[in-house]
């Protein structure tokens, strides 16, 4: 009977010690599958840094070689620049300056009391002649200009045309108030305020387009 007892202490203490030990052990496989997860996140961010890295590398190499390329195509422009497109262009710039001048002049001498319907009749024809000049100073201009210069000036010469059709249909909107009996000073000086802000905008996209080309001084 005491051997039994014996027996039977030892096999409980063997039991225990087998069942610690495999809990110590199952303990430490999962240390080293936290430490093996956490190495390879470390891993992956490394990776991405260095991604992000190489992008923005790649990227101010981009935008370098898209500048280079927008001042080669700059200047190979300005030395295109001739005399004659440098005189033919300050010519029309002129030209706008006084028509838009005459705008505003009008304008102020038709709201006031004293407006005169023949004055306001003759500075309106003025006005027509003046933009029908323009215009085709304008055409002159950019007829005469190389394949390469309509080309890089074609969206801005398209936005001259919208804008000379809009001063158009205004001076018309005009001629047609000064033909009635009784036409309307304060119209008639609206009118003319609406063309020398669409002569403004005109002239000013015509100076960028100057400027592209070489014909206007930066």
């Amino acid at each position: 009977m005491k051997n039994w007892n014996l027996m039977l202490s030892f096999a409980l203490s063997l039991a225990l010690t087998s069942g610690i030990l495999l809990a110590q052990h199952g303990k430490g496989g999962g240390g080293g599958g936290q430490q093996g997860q956490g190495q390879r996140q470390g891993s992956g961010s490394g990776q991405m840094g260095g991604q992000g890295t190489m992008d923005q590398t790649q990227k101010g190499a981009q935008d370098q070689t898209r500048d280079q390329t927008r001042q080669q195509k700059h200047d190979r422009l300005h030395s295109m620049a001739t005399t004659e497109q440098r005189d033919q262009y300050r010519t029309c710039d002129q030209s706008m300056t006084q028509t838009r001048t005459q705008a505003r002049t009008m304008a102020r001498t038709a709201k006031g009391s004293s407006f005169n319907v023949e004055e306001a009749r003759r500075q309106q024809q003025q006005l027509q002649e003046r933009l029908q000049t323009m215009q085709q100073d304008r055409e002159r201009l950019y007829q005469g200009l190389n394949e390469e210069q309509r080309a890089a000036a074609q969206q801005r010469n398209q936005n001259l045309q919208q804008t000379h059709e809009r001063i158009q249909n205004t001076l018309q909107e005009m001629n047609q108030e000064l033909a009635n009996g009784q036409p309307d000073g304060k119209r008639i000086a609206e009118q003319a305020r609406n063309t020398e802000r669409e002569m403004n905008t005109y002239q000013k996209e015509f100076r960028a387009m100057g400027k592209d080309l070489g014909l206007k001084a930066d």
